[in-house]
């Protein structure tokens, strides 16, 4: 097995928030560098079950996760806290997507990384950040939602596009914004600089979902708008959450056709 799939296994199968990190910006420097990058054809992957995540922060449902304001030094870091739990979900998403499936062109795996490198970045932003309010990350609870998702996924890369980058990490392109809004109506612009940042970088991460949906598909023979919504259909029971922000979607590479059908799915009753 190539090094730096063996890097990206160990940071799957790390619990250490550090060493996760470490391991998938070492990965990922070492693919950019790596002119001559082939995928060993024998690789051996292990299953989804066997990742591994923090003992903190206690994964709860998420009607049991306490309401906070964010008028209050406690609310504006458990707030806080939940966005960096979802960046740091994404590091173990995008480097799962890049361990699991095989067979793919070098880039898809270099822009996984990309991705996983960037949400390396996102998550100590906001780490950071809770240290201001004498928090770290695992002082919260938190819910799996995500990654819970990713498991239903592990055999399906149709659906693991569709479902992960291009609907649930879509979602926050259309509530970053407000979220932005309120952190500066609160006075704590350095968290909404954060959030600004990561908006911006989550475009771009979304892309790579609709570009290797559309690859895939291709593979195939099939219409990208069909996959997409048959998996909704069949994981989300066709329960959509809006409103959509099109501008950034569109950036994001949804065609008006799709948010069209979207918004009609969130007006269903």
């Amino acid at each position: 097995m190539s090094d730096i799939f063996v890097g990206i296994e160990k940071a799957l199968m790390s619990s250490s928030v550090e060493e996760t990190i470490n391991l998938t910006r070492q990965a990922f420097q070492q693919l950019q560098a790596d002119v001559n990058f082939v995928e060993p054809a024998d690789r051996q992957i292990k299953g989804i079950e066997q990742v591994c995540f923090p003992a903190k922060p206690i994964c709860v449902n998420p009607r049991d996760l306490p309401r906070r304001r964010l008028g209050s030094d406690a609310g504006k870091s458990s707030f806080i806290h939940s966005i960096a739990h979802i960046e740091f979900n994404a590091i173990k998403l995008a480097l799962d997507i890049a361990y699991r499936f095989k067979g793919l062109p070098v880039q898809f795996y270099r822009d996984w990384l990309f991705v996983a490198n960037d949400e390396c970045k996102h998550f100590e932003l906001l780490n950071q950040h809770l240290a201001k309010y004498d928090c770290e990350y695992g002082d919260f609870p938190s819910h799996d939602g995500l990654w819970s998702m990713a498991a239903k996924t592990d055999e399906d890369i149709l659906a693991r596009l569709s479902l992960v980058p291009r609907y649930l990490e879509a979602r926050g392109l259309d509530v970053t914004p407000l979220m932005v809004t309120k952190l500066k109506a609160q006075k704590d612009t350095a968290a909404a600089a954060i959030l600004e940042l990561i908006l911006e970088e989550e475009v771009t991460h979304v892309a790579h979902g609709t570009k290797w949906l559309d690859y895939v598909c291709e593979q195939f023979s099939l219409q990208r708008e069909n996959v997409y919504f048959e998996n909704i259909n069949h994981y989300m029971k066709g329960q959509i959450l809006g409103p959509f922000n099109r501008t950034l979607r569109l950036r994001a590479g949804f065609t008006d056709s799709e948010l069209n059908e979207l918004e009609r799915l969130n007006k269903r009753p």
